[in-house]
């Protein structure tokens, strides 16, 4: 039996959780800004360096809340259910910025695999901390215009897309808000070396590794969500696709080359995080760098 036989034959898992509903964003009617940045949790200096600069341009440009786009705590996660590291690493860091900050799970934070214990231990984290809001592994919440829609894409990648598949095509159908946003870690395009889903490492067609089970959830965004917003590669970019921004934000802490070709609007390796605002005229992003210069910044009207 092949190596990749034996991990599907093995994936047997629990149930995945039913989808949560997190605490509403107060913000504007018609208007929301905030911060996403993915990978953070490496207690560097860079890390600290990027929050710092998250800090001052929230003061400057307005800041409703901050996503953290996973990989939350490297290298494994969470090593047990009081974890100290995780005080370290995420509440220092992030409580002082005054803002709610919303979280999803990245491949370290289930030890790089399908550690179904330390990704409990992190829900359980964030809920103990009043700053942060992770209830489950998808979850949904309001904000101003946006109806944001966390999901795990790390579930999806080992276990299959339902029934995250399910929940969210129901749910952005349903959404009436003017603004559509998915959450995730694993991007949907990438000129990073993680590449495209469906196509992760540069593979086709191989179980698990390839990311063909991202893709399944991931597919659900298009002609139904506005904005997808994913880290995994340790950049900053702005691609888009089938009718969706795409956003990687994936240098809160370090940098990976960019490597692909595809075309896109921004890409950069170079720590930092992306700041966007959705409003009644469009979409604005800037990306900026850990010492709070900003890299490149652009507009789009609404597709819709």
């Amino acid at each position: 039996m092949s190596g990749w036989a034996a991990l599907l034959l093995g994936c047997g898992a629990p149930d995945f959780p039913p989808p949560a509903v997190a605490p509403w964003v107060v913000a504007e009617a018609d208007r929301v800004r905030f911060v996403a940045v993915g990978d953070v949790g490496k207690g560097n200096a860079s890390q600290r360096h990027v929050a710092r600069a998250i800090a001052e341009t929230c003061t400057v440009r307005g800041c409703d809340f901050v996503v953290l786009l996973g990989d939350n705590l490297y290298p494994r996660g969470m090593e047990g259910p009081e974890d100290p590291q995780a005080g370290l690493v995420l509440t220092d860091v992030y409580a002082p910025l005054g803002l709610p900050v919303y979280a999803v799970l990245g491949n370290h934070d289930y030890a790089h695999g399908r550690d179904d214990a330390r990704a409990e231990w992190q829900i359980a984290f964030a809920d103990r901390e009043p700053w942060l809001h992770m209830p489950a592994r998808a979850y949904s919440f309001r904000a101003g215009p946006a109806d944001v829609f966390a999901i795990d894409t790390t579930w999806a990648f080992w276990r299959g897309s339902e029934p995250q598949q399910s929940w969210l095509t129901a749910a952005l159908d349903a959404s009436a808000a003017p603004w559509r946003v998915v959450v995730g870690h694993h991007p949907m395009r990438s000129n990073g070396p993680h590449g495209d889903v469906g196509a992760y490492e540069g593979l086709s067609g191989v179980p698990i590794a390839s990311g063909t089970r991202v893709k399944g959830l991931l597919d659900v965004t298009c002609g139904r969500a506005d904005l997808y917003l994913s880290g995994h590669d340790h950049s900053l970019q702005w691609q888009s696709a089938c009718g969706v921004e795409l956003i990687v934000s994936g240098a809160g802490a370090s940098t990976t080359p960019i490597e692909g070709d595809a075309p896109s609007r921004f890409e950069r390796a170079a720590e930092g995080f992306a700041w966007i605002e959705l409003g009644s005229e469009g979409m604005t992003a800037a990306f900026v760098d850990q010492h709070g210069a900003v890299l490149h910044e652009d507009r789009v009207r609404r597709a819709r």
